[in-house]
């Protein structure tokens, strides 16, 4: 269906091909019926599915990637940039699917897990424990040998941790919030290249409504819709 829409777009729009000819993909809706029935169906199928199967989730990245790419493609061909404003609502789209792909992984669907405050918490808990039992093991190596000569050995003790406080410190943006970033950055290229369209704006607001503190921003976007 997408290469099938792809060639039909190229073909339409050819210089060769009559002006009577080149209505055809507005004619018949081919920009959103691309969308529709090459991606968007496919996708929430699998989004739904990816639940209850670590499987789904699988194939739900894998399909994601595949129509980033394929979009990115009609983005930069020049004889497609008539309907550039459908290529970059399509991308935000599926960047907001990376968004729920991330929420799944991170939620620990299909048995994945995330990098969350538990699990970074319970690996520091680790390390203490395990340096902890290795002091131990030292100190009664020391008792029994106290009659003979220390052996030379490589120091074996525990790595210096930066510790769990300055670990969170550390600016590492999650993953989820990366691609509400990039999701942003395609609805604002849209707005940009056709102003006040009130679909980009309903998206863009919201990408505002889940984050706190950008409750303002939100009913701002839902107002310009």
């Amino acid at each position: 269906m997408a290469e099938i829409s792809h060639n039909l777009l190229e073909i339409s729009l050819s210089p060769s091909v009559p002006a009577s000819l080149r209505n055809i993909p507005t004619k018949y809706n081919i920009i959103v019926r691309l969308w529709t029935y090459g991606f968007h169906k496919l996708l929430e199928s699998l989004r739904r599915a990816s639940f209850t199967s670590p499987l789904a989730l699988e194939h739900l990245q894998d399909f994601i990637y595949y129509a980033y790419t394929f979009y990115t493609g009609l983005l930069e061909e020049p004889t497609l940039n008539p309907f550039k404003s459908g290529w970059l609502e399509a991308l935000g789209d599926l960047a907001r699917y990376r968004i729920a792909v991330a929420a799944m992984v991170n939620g620990g669907i299909g048995g994945q897990g995330g990098l969350t405050t538990q699990a970074v918490s319970e690996a520091s808990k680790s390390n203490e424990d395990n340096g902890k039992s290795a002091e131990k093991k030292s100190s009664t190596d020391s008792v029994r040998s106290s009659s003979d000569l220390p052996a030379a050995r490589i120091d074996d003790s525990p790595s210096p941790s930066i510790g769990i406080a300055a670990a969170r410190l550390l600016d590492v943006e999650p993953e989820k919030e990366r691609w509400r970033n990039i999701a942003r950055d395609w609805y604002g290229a849209g707005l940009a290249e056709q102003p006040g369209t009130g679909k980009l704006h309903h998206h863009l607001g919201l990408l505002s409504r889940e984050v706190e503190g950008e409750e303002l921003r939100g009913i701002y976007h839902f107002v310009k819709r």
